[in-house]
């Protein structure tokens, strides 16, 4: 039989939880002999939201944007770093623009197999649904989406794999 999972996509977002996700997903990309990609979406719709509720200026969301370019990079580093010390070679790639929109995208483009992201956000209300981008990337993937919960126990087994 042939490998099903041949490509996986992981939707980092900066938080605790897309870092138990990259765990996860380098594991499974290491069991199964998979490729995997990593994405890190600057999120260019909630910076416009801020400039026109002028919670700050043109030149402010200049500097917060490349700010999150930064942080971008950095949790790109520090995934690849994690997947060396596993013996795993990645691609990351750094977009910009309405996150799940970006996260759909590259899914088709990658011809993922699976995309993995951390748990997803709070929900306090339907209306809120609809704004969380962890839950808007499941609506809009066209692949198999994991969600990766239970920080502990993916730490205790990617401590322990070769």
């Amino acid at each position: 039989m042939s490998n099903p999972m041949r490509k996986i996509l992981l939707y980092v977002d900066g938080s605790e939880s897309s870092i138990t996700a990259a765990q996860m997903a380098i594991a499974m990309a290491k069991s199964y002999g998979a490729m995997m990609k990593v994405i890190y979406v600057v999120n260019e719709n909630l910076l416009n939201e801020l400039l026109k509720a002028r919670v700050f200026v043109q030149v402010e969301k200049m500097d917060y944007e490349r700010d999150l370019e930064e942080d971008g990079r950095r949790y790109l580093n520090y995934i690849s770093k994690l997947a060396d010390r596993k013996g795993l070679k990645i691609e990351t790639v750094l977009r910009k623009g309405v996150v799940h929109e970006e996260v759909a995208r590259e899914v088709d483009e990658y011809g993922a197999d699976l995309l993995v992201q951390g748990e997803l956000g709070e929900v306090l209300s339907l209306r809120d649904s609809f704004y969380e981008e962890g839950e808007r990337i499941l609506r809009k993937a066209s692949c198999c989406v994991m969600v990766v919960r239970g920080r502990d126990k993916i730490e205790k087994m990617f401590e322990a794999m070769e």
